[in-house]
């Protein structure tokens, strides 16, 4: 082989290298950046259920279309019903998510949170709908203003 082969060879391959390494630093940033999305609406959703007491309004946006749409008791009793099934898996997939998660300072903030979660599941798989019937007013945290008044005996912070 002579140079220009050798030097050509090596010149497509710093060039391969090249854009491999322009594709990682394109895709990683994107994937830590849904990653932490994801965890950050984790972190919200348990928020927002804590200060609340009711299931976000997301998880219920489809069932309350039903029932808006809806005459007949029984079948609005069936998609209530329904409704909160399908809410309290997902509270406890928050609760599963929390225990696991390393997002407290100390262990008792974690024991704390836990414990209002399970209450609060509690509550729902006793009364149902009734009991997890999103707040229409409710606005979380990051996205107060801070000439909001706090929801529903939430106290200030500051």
């Amino acid at each position: 082989m002579d140079n220009v082969t050798v030097w050509g060879s090596l010149l497509l391959m710093a060039a391969g290298l090249g854009f491999v390494l322009f594709l990682i630093k394109l895709t990683v940033p994107r994937i830590f950046r849904n990653v932490l999305d994801h965890y950050g609406r984790r972190l919200e959703l348990a928020e927002q259920i804590m200060n609340t007491r009711r299931a976000p309004r997301e998880w219920v946006v489809k069932p309350m279309a039903q029932l808006e749409a809806e005459d007949d008791p029984a079948r609005r009793a069936r998609i209530q019903a329904r409704a909160a099934r399908l809410c309290i898996r997902r509270l406890q997939a928050v609760i599963k998510f929390m225990r696991q998660a390393n997002a407290f300072d100390a262990p008792e903030t974690k024991r704390t949170v836990l414990a209002a979660l399970r209450r609060i599941l509690k509550t729902w798989e006793a009364d149902g709908w009734d009991a997890l019937e999103p707040d229409p007013n409710y606005v979380l945290l990051r996205d107060r203003r801070p000439e909001d008044p706090a929801p529903g005996g939430e106290a200030q912070s500051g």
